[in-house]
């Protein structure tokens, strides 16, 4: 991903400059834009971008998780539709975003390495190199694999900054400073007018103008206007230097009529000459997607200048790159595997604001068929009151009509407890109850409370029913923990006390098989307070046997420990502490010696951090059945049956 240090750098030239050079050495590489430009700027409209005006409006109402989603999911249609062994990312460029932060984001998103693209190369260029780095995180740090100059020479306004796109009277271009501060430097572009000389008709789209006379893909790149000049009726760009014959395009501003001779092309403009002045300095420097010819020019321009050998290293696959899972990435995959499973989950807390409110949205996005437990009548009033609407796919379950069908099964299954038939009429007036049995007759292919119900509640039912699988030797939890940059996998935090060896080594494969998936590549680091032989004790003891145990029954899996949890994460520590392992400072599966730290540790994380957690997820049922926080948003719940559906598809 190209990322840009700074606002209105004319990155067109070095994204579409580095694919072409890439395609020169033979390599199938592509252009990926997540955004592009808003209708009035040079409609642009790409099917894998998302409008910036769209992305604007979607994270002013908090929608920024969405964003992300339909960017990863436009990048997957794109790698599908290209092929492309090499994709080029073109970071935003845009003074209505964060621009860092979105570039993060999405660099995240698309766990893409990084190129960084400076305006200069000199000490000043580079503490902006390390501004903007700073907003992605580790990534930042480690996927950093080089620099790109571009247009350090371009012209300066007034204030000093550079200005690409009608760049004034301008006289003679200024240098940035040539003592080189930054390092790795793959490509120095120097600036060419002709990459950003803009038609007439895009500069009639941003000022709100048409053009009257002339051609309208005649180009200018240079404003020339005398302030100082009171009775000037016209705006003159030019194509070529300013001469004393007028030539290029002309922009008449508003009142003033007639046609002029020596011009490529005329435009009529509502504004007075003045304003028109002052939208023409905040002209950004895009390209419009129908621009073929800049486009291209740009991308012959550019392609020479960057380094065969830093060409031939993004060209080449790296074997030990860790793949990162990131929350956007891993929310779609959610999505699209619950999606493609189609099944009904039962939601005992039928009537419950939150649940209705994600059932609503699991309907309608096709993720499952919500089967919400209550009084219909009851349940479309808490829909209403709630502003969301109950459609087709979702469907309902009247207890007080159905309880009885179940009492006889029920007594069968815990004969051995001695269970009474009156006995079991009163269990089943708890849905929890009610809903496991519907699951156990497969009527259902999940449940998934807690909303209301607490942890015992909601596991004690299938414990006593559905029973753990075959292949299981124990039931246990993990939570999903959406990191910015990596989702990890927290186990266990909900289930097993003080866990046996084991108990231990069972939690770590099932957590590993989770991970695996759920997509992610599972890296299982069994956490405690000491690395390697550092530490003593019977708890060390308990980590180490635990490890030897799970390495054991499954060769197949990445495991290591007793790792501290900063060795586990942190590449730095992970050379000093624990060197040579394939798990430290690259760990996403974590186990956890005790639910005491287990808990302790996700709660801490997920709070102070305020970042989502997806869980607790049951490992080891015969059937899914999954907890909710009784403090769980609708998005955690609209996971969590995601999830469920999933696990549904699992043996």
């Amino acid at each position: 991903m190209l990322v840009p240090t700074a606002k209105s750098t004319g990155i067109f030239t070095a994204s579409l400059g580095l694919v072409k050079a890439l395609k020169d050495k033979g390599v199938n590489a592509a252009l990926f834009r997540p955004f592009d430009c808003c209708k009035n700027v040079c409609a642009c409209k790409d099917s894998y971008s998302v409008s910036f005006c769209d992305a604007v409006k979607q994270i002013a109402a908090g929608e920024r998780t969405e964003l992300l989603e339909k960017v990863v999911a436009n990048f997957k249609r794109f790698l599908a539709d290209t092929k492309a062994d090499v994709v080029i990312a073109e970071g935003v460029v845009n003074d209505k975003l964060d621009q860092d932060k979105l570039n993060a984001d999405v660099c995240h998103a698309l766990d893409a390495d990084i190129v960084v693209v400076n305006l200069g190369k000199c000490a000043k260029a580079k503490a902006l190199n390390a501004v903007t780095l700073q907003a992605f995180g580790n990534s930042g740090k480690t996927r950093v694999v080089g620099n790109i100059i571009l247009n350090r020479n371009a012209p300066k306004d007034a204030h000093g900054e550079k200005r690409l796109v009608l760049a004034g009277n301008g006289g003679e271009f200024t240098a940035c400073c040539d003592n080189c501060a930054i390092d790795n430097i793959i490509a120095d572009i120097p600036f060419d007018m002709y990459n950003y000389a803009v038609r007439a008709k895009d500069i009639a789209d941003f000022i709100g103008g048409k053009v009257i006379a002339g051609d309208a893909e005649a180009r200018g790149f240079r404003v020339v206007f005398d302030l100082k000049d009171k009775n000037k009726k016209h705006v003159l760009i030019t194509e070529t230097l300013p001469t004393e014959a007028e030539s290029g395009i002309v922009i008449l501003a508003k009142g003033i009529e007639g046609q002029l001779s020596n011009v490529n092309a005329v435009i009529s403009s509502e504004q007075n000459v003045w304003d028109i002045a002052k939208t023409l300095a905040r002209m950004p420097a895009q390209l419009a997607a129908d621009d073929t010819a800049r486009a291209d020019k740009a991308a012959e321009f550019a392609a020479p200048y960057f380094d065969a050998d830093a060409l031939a290293a993004l060209s080449k696959v790296d074997a030990d790159r860790t793949p990162l899972m990131s929350p956007a990435a891993f929310r779609l995959k959610l999505t699209e595997l619950a999606r493609a499973a189609h099944k009904r989950i039962a939601l005992p807390e039928g009537d419950e604001p939150r649940t209705v409110c994600a059932a609503a949205k699991v309907a309608a996005s096709g993720i499952a068929t919500p089967v919400l437990f209550g009084k219909k009548d009851k349940i479309l009033a808490v829909a209403k009151e709630q502003g969301v609407t109950l459609g087709e796919g979702v469907q309902f379950v009247d207890p007080e009509e159905v309880r009885m069908n179940y009492v006889a099964r029920l007594v069968e299954l815990r004969k051995k407890k001695g269970l009474t038939e009156e006995q079991a009429i009163d269990m089943l007036k708890d849905n929890v109850v009610l809903g496991t049995m519907m699951l156990e007759r497969n009527e259902v292919d999940g449940l998934v409370s807690g909303a209301v119900h607490t942890t015992a509640n909601t596991i004690r039912p299938p414990l006593q029913i559905i029973k753990t699988a075959p292949n299981a030797s124990l039931v246990s939890s993990v939570f999903f923990m959406l990191m910015p940059e990596q989702v990890y996998v927290f186990g266990d935090c909900a289930i097993n006390p003080n866990p046996t060896p084991a108990d231990l080594a069972e939690i770590a494969i099932q957590s590993a098989d989770t991970a695996k998936t759920f997509g992610i590549d599972p890296r299982v680091a069994m956490v405690t307070y000491s690395t390697g032989t550092s530490g003593k004790g019977p708890d060390i003891d308990t980590v180490t046997e635990a490890t030897r145990i799970a390495k054991e029954k499954r060769p197949d899996l990445n495991i290591d420990g007793p790792l501290q949890y900063d060795a586990a994460v942190m590449p730095n520590v992970a050379a000093q502490k624990a060197p040579g392992s394939t798990v430290a400072g690259k760990a996403t599966v974590f186990i956890f010696p005790s639910l005491e730290v287990g808990n302790v540790v996700y709660k801490a994380v997920q709070r102070s951090a305020d970042l989502v957690s997806i869980g607790p997820m049951l490992q080891g049922m015969r059937k899914p059945v999954n907890d909710l926080s009784r403090g769980a948003l609708v998005d955690d719940i609209i996971y969590t049956i995601a999830i469920t559906a999933i696990q549904a598809t699992q043996e």
